[in-house]
């Protein structure tokens, strides 16, 4: 006679569908009661958005396609936005830990993929209302796509794809150290690089140590594909070097991700 499994081993994969649900929920409740979660990252963009059109766009209207200078600065503060709301998921898991909640949960049954899946889709969710947010008021500062309103979308996606990266090395950072700091050191790290970027004027206006520099940032081409997506019809998009660079950025999010959980699981809460 064959003993049946124990209870919870058969109602343990059924359950995490529930359970992530009801996680994912709770962060996302977590983040509209907390603004510096859900509205510092947009303000900041959207208050660099227009000071850059209002104060830049006379210089530098020869420079853009168009006359649109919104459609240069727009993307780079869309880039902005998929980094500094990428800490959003390791923030809401620095606040379970240090508050104890994330350790009365690991001794539930609920998945321990779960309890980082969660506040990931919740930064998702997060990131994708900022990003068009932002693309809204970026519109009504005159950006127009060529590749038509179809782009808009686009660029949205391609953002929140990119800030899924961020969201997962915050999320690592958040679970190995369980420190504030720690996860905000992944936007510190991103800030910076964004200067280096042809920030301000089209790639090819740059020379010298500049231009270089550029070249050399790993987030030129994400950079370069989300202005292409403005600038450029269909047809002319390249978006493959951008693409490449956020599925490293992907890559290296989701395995350092993973290698926190495996530590925080055999080191105990």
């Amino acid at each position: 006679m064959t003993s049946s499994p124990p209870a919870d081993a058969t109602a343990r994969p059924a359950a995490a569908p529930g359970a992530l649900a009801a996680l994912t929920a709770r962060a996302l409740g977590t983040c509209a009661r907390t603004p510096s979660l859900l509205l510092t990252p947009l303000f900041t963009s959207a208050f660099f958005l227009v000071i850059y059109e209002a104060q830049l766009s006379a210089l530098a209207r020869t420079a853009t396609p168009g006359g649109r200078y919104v459609d240069l600065v727009l993307p780079l503060c869309l880039l902005t936005t998929a980094f500094t709301g990428g800490a959003t998921a390791g923030q809401l898991l620095v606040r379970d830990i240090t508050s104890g909640y994330h350790a009365r949960l690991w001794l539930t049954p609920v998945p321990r993929w779960a309890l980082l899946a969660a506040p990931v889709l919740a930064g998702i969710a997060v990131l994708t209302a900022q990003a068009a947010a932002l693309t809204g008021l970026g519109v009504l500062l005159g950006a127009t796509p060529a590749a038509g309103p179809a782009a808009l979308a686009a660029l949205v996606g391609a953002t929140v794809l990119l800030g899924t990266g961020f969201l997962l090395l915050a999320a690592a950072a958040g679970l190995h150290t369980g420190n504030t700091a720690a996860v905000g050191s992944v936007t510190l790290v991103f800030f910076p690089l964004s200067f280096f970027t042809a920030t301000f004027v089209p790639r090819d206006l740059l020379d010298g140590w500049m231009g270089t520099a550029a070249d050399l940032n790993p987030l030129t081409p994400p950079l370069e594909t989300l202005r292409g997506l403005l600038a450029l019809d269909w047809p002319d998009q390249t978006p493959w070097p951008g693409a490449a660079v956020t599925a490293v950025i992907l890559v290296l999010g989701a395995v350092a991700a993973r290698l926190a959980l495996a530590r925080r699981t055999r080191t105990g809460v």
